[in-house]
């Protein structure tokens, strides 16, 4: 089994095909919940590593939108953090471009 040690084993004796989807739906909507950001003044802050996993890029390419100023970027301290809402509306800036 690939990934062993991370895998948490569940056997399914016995259960309901109700409680079984409801089990299933509580696991997805867990796995696909935002990862929570940074929120300074009202605005939420998310790191590279967020971002990516929001827009589903490489660290390359985000780098590139930033270096382009595509997308501003903050720095705190020695990280970099990104506001969700200009990240949005850099998307939205590109798909009417």
């Amino acid at each position: 089994m690939k990934n062993a040690a991370k895998m948490e084993r569940v056997r399914v004796i016995d259960l309901h095909l109700d409680e079984f989807e409801d089990h299933l739906r509580r696991i997805i909507d867990e796995r696909l919940k935002p990862s929570p950001g940074l929120i300074i003044k009202g605005e939420e802050l998310l790191s590279r590593r967020q971002v990516r996993e929001r827009l589903g890029i490489a660290y390359s390419t985000l780098h590139k939108y930033t270096e382009r100023n595509i997308i501003p970027s903050y720095k705190i301290g020695n990280r970099t953090y990104f506001k969700w809402s200009e990240i949005v509306n850099a998307a939205l800036r590109v798909k009417k471009g």
